[in-house]
């Protein structure tokens, strides 16, 4: 009894350490209170996806109608499956914040962290992708027959890869159990890994925004908890209105249809969160090139805490670089949202270019002078 009341204090005693003892720079600003928004988001999505999965019946005769049924059926049933799909949205958007932030203010030096923290956008991207088939819509159907044909691309074994995850020769019944297995497990997976992202986090400690000394730290609970529960107050507040009174913003018309295989949609698209890398996908017309390149645009970000990039965020030309980038990052998901027009793909191409060019050529050879203008 003693062994395990000692385990218990020690227990809460890392808590503790890990919560309102938690060390951090005193010039924070806003941006840092979307890694906590990020955590608010893992707990919603996994709350309103266990109620969804209680009356979630995987079978392709059932799935939509089933969903539907949740909706309308069951008592604030519409809103638990809104805040669920909403929440997915809001998730990638406050992950895509926190990534930029990370570039902007250099937090990508704490390799570690910064490695963690990229698997887990990857792996938010399975189970965003995974989730989307299983209301079996129209653009649910055709877009799980078209990521999963990408597998085809991998030497000797890609089609074997390809119907293991069909169970079959084309996207059927046992496809969505398949997927609705992956979806549940990948919340486990993603929850571990946030839970160690946080560890690193605090055991390495926020980096600053701004250039004072590392040592000049301050306890963040209480000198950024007020930020923290009025960001999180915002969030919430956003969240609702959305799911309550524009609830379809971020989904395709099409997928309010039931899957038909036979029936193809004229133009077919991702989620909006994909909608970059789905330009740089179509932007060459060989699928296994095609395929290739969107992959380096996730693997290449990787590679960001080994340029051995100095301190530049106050210069003024790192500035312009910076938010040109994330211009084009807005252009090229408004460019995945078009049709495959020629036009609509040479300027996929541009953006692109530049996408690569401020990774992977900007990032590390961009000189800086001593002082700061």
């Amino acid at each position: 009894m003693f062994l395990l009341l000692l385990k218990k204090l020690t227990s809460l005693t890392w808590i503790i350490s890990h919560t309102f003892k938690y060390p951090a720079p005193k010039n924070l600003n806003y941006f840092w209170t979307f890694g906590s928004l990020l955590s608010v988001c893992l707990i919603i999505q996994i709350i309103t996806g266990f109620f969804l999965s209680i009356f979630y019946k995987p079978s392709v005769l059932e799935a939509f109608s089933s969903i539907e049924n949740f909706v309308r059926d069951v008592d604030k049933g519409w809103l638990v499956r809104y805040l669920h799909s909403n929440g997915a949205s809001f998730f990638f958007l406050c992950s895509y914040v926190h990534i930029a932030k990370g570039i902007y203010y250099q937090s990508f030096k704490k390799k570690k962290l910064w490695f963690s923290g990229l698997t887990i956008f990857i792996l938010l991207m399975a189970e965003a992708f995974t989730g989307y088939v299983l209301p079996w819509g129209q653009m649910s159907f055709w877009a799980a027959t078209v990521i999963t044909n990408f597998f085809s691309i991998v030497p000797f074994i890609g089609s074997y890869i390809t119907e293991f995850l069909w169970g079959g020769f084309s996207v059927n019944e046992t496809t969505l159990k398949r997927f609705f297995s992956i979806h549940f497990i990948l919340g486990f997976f993603i929850g571990a890994l946030v839970f160690a992202h946080l560890i690193l986090l605090h055991d390495k400690g926020s980096s600053s925004s701004g250039n004072e000394n590392i040592h000049s730290k301050t306890n963040f609970l209480s000198l950024y908890g007020e930020e923290i529960i009025f960001a999180v107050y915002i969030f919430l507040t956003f969240l609702l209105i959305t799911s309550c009174f524009r609830p379809n913003f971020s989904m395709h018309p099409a997928n309010y249809e039931q899957a038909n295989p036979l029936s193809t949609p004229p133009h077919i698209v991702p989620e909006w969160y994909f909608l970059p890398f789905y330009t740089i996908l179509r932007i060459i017309p060989d699928k296994t090139y095609g395929v290739l390149l969107m992959g380096l645009s996730l693997v290449i970000l990787f590679f960001i805490p080994f340029y051995g990039i100095e301190t530049f965020k106050k210069k003024k030309s790192w500035k312009f670089f910076f938010w040109t980038f994330i211009s084009n990052f807005f252009i090229l998901g408004y460019l995945g949202s078009c049709e495959a027009e020629p036009l609509y793909i040479f300027y996929g191409q541009l953006s692109a270019f530049y996408y690569f060019f401020f990774i992977g050529f900007f990032l590390p050879f961009y000189q800086l002078e001593k002082d700061y203008s």
